[in-house]
């Protein structure tokens, strides 16, 4: 016999109930850099310290969600949910693994979020290992992440990608190469100040940046993220347990098309701007309401973008906070306090893991030399590609 009416609504507002509810308990990561560790190795670290970090064990863990981009082509290794079971001996738990390019982190945390509805506590990781191969099968399998007839075997790898994208942001808006530079200063100058960064011990000037090898016009190398290794995990719970734990206001994405030539307009990107308007509209919150932003700033153009996308700047002006170092941006939001992608390293598969976990951080108050004072909000903003999916996730305080 079928549910009445009033089961049925009671099931879905139950459900409800329970998708509001998710707190971040614990957090954990690995440094990020060319690190002489194995993939297995980076995996444990990061969910030995979010359990750590927690106060819950191993065992109260009902299901774990596990990020990851190019275990298959680059590590021959593709069944990693079960590669993550094998360092849990004895611990019978679900495992799955999610892979949406650049995003993967960030919609693991999403699918993490979704299944508390059947579990009490999920454990969320991500990793990736790239350093182990040559740059140029590194660049090769990064390229899988665009469309297969229109771009890779044109040969518009990503780089190539986002240069079009920097081209036509500069044509339109009146930008230069210089502009790039200064994200890029801003955001090596930032990894300084977080010792777990690719680029901690690394001063970058802005003559360096502007004299480095040209990559793709008009990038030249500090325009880019580094190829880096790495791992961070979350412990997502129903329950709040402690003054510790941040609640997620929000978790939303969208999905573009694969390729740039497919869409109108290339200096914008449609699913950042879906993303943002269902998080604001979830959390009840408004752009300005923000403290704290980790963007996906994968190439310098890209956190330009999502200045523009999140609703941070007009379209075409967030290029004038650079050149008058209006950062915090409008005197109040902090962009990439842990250096971003550019200064703190891009571990694919554990980038938008790592940007809750710095989040998270600090509306703890716990981001030693970086800490924003009095940081209530934050949001971070995960890009899959060259736009083709993005996450935004929105956190709180209790």
């Amino acid at each position: 016999m079928g549910d009445t009416m009033g089961e049925k609504l009671e099931r879905v507002f139950m459900s409800m109930i329970k998708m509001e509810n998710v707190y971040i308990n614990g957090i954990g990561r690995t440094k990020f850099g060319a690190l002489n560790r194995t993939l297995p190795e980076l995996a444990y670290d990061a969910m030995y310290n979010a359990i750590k970090d927690s106060d819950l064990s191993i065992n109260d863990i009902g299901a774990i969600v596990v990020a990851n981009f190019l275990g298959g082509p680059g590590q021959g290794q593709l069944h990693i949910n079960s590669l993550i079971a094998s360092l849990l001996p004895g611990i019978n738990i679900p495992i799955f693994r999610v892979e949406t390019a650049c995003a993967s982190g960030g919609i693991a945390v999403q699918q993490g979020a979704l299944l508390l509805e059947n579990y009490e506590n999920v454990l969320v990781l991500g990793v990736e290992k790239l350093n182990d191969s040559s740059t140029l099968k590194i660049t090769k399998n990064l390229a899988m992440a665009g469309d297969d007839l229109a771009d890779q075997k044109e040969g518009v790898i990503f780089p190539a990608q986002y240069a079009m994208i920097a081209s036509q942001y500069i044509k339109k808006y009146g930008a230069s190469r210089e502009d790039l530079s200064l994200v890029s200063l801003k955001n090596h100058k930032t990894a300084l100040k977080n010792p777990l960064a690719h680029f901690y011990h690394k001063n970058v000037e802005l003559e360096m940046i502007n004299k480095s090898p040209d990559v793709c016009s008009p990038f030249n190398l500090f325009d880019c993220s580094p190829i880096s290794d790495g791992a961070a995990a979350l412990v997502l719970s129903k329950k709040y347990r402690s003054k510790r734990d941040i609640k997620i206001l929000a978790s939303e994405s969208a999905t573009d098309t694969i390729s740039l030539s497919h869409r109108k307009d290339i200096t914008s990107f449609k699913a950042a701007k879906i993303a943002a308007k269902k998080a604001y509209e979830k959390a009840n919150v408004l752009p300005e309401d923000i403290d704290i932003a980790q963007v996906h700033d994968c190439f310098t153009i890209a956190e330009i973008l999502a200045l523009e996308d999140l609703g941070f700047c007009e379209e075409g002006k967030a290029i004038s906070a650079y050149r008058e170092n209006s950062f915090p941006l409008n005197g109040k939001l902090h962009i990439n306090t842990d250096g971003g992608l550019i200064g703190d390293g891009h571990p694919v598969g554990a980038t938008g893991v790592a940007q809750i976990y710095e989040v998270v951080e600090q509306l703890r108050g716990e981001a030693d030399k970086r800490q924003v004072k009095d940081a209530k909000i934050g949001l971070t903003h995960n890009i899959g590609g060259a736009g083709g999916t993005c996450v935004v996730h929105i956190l709180g305080e209790k």
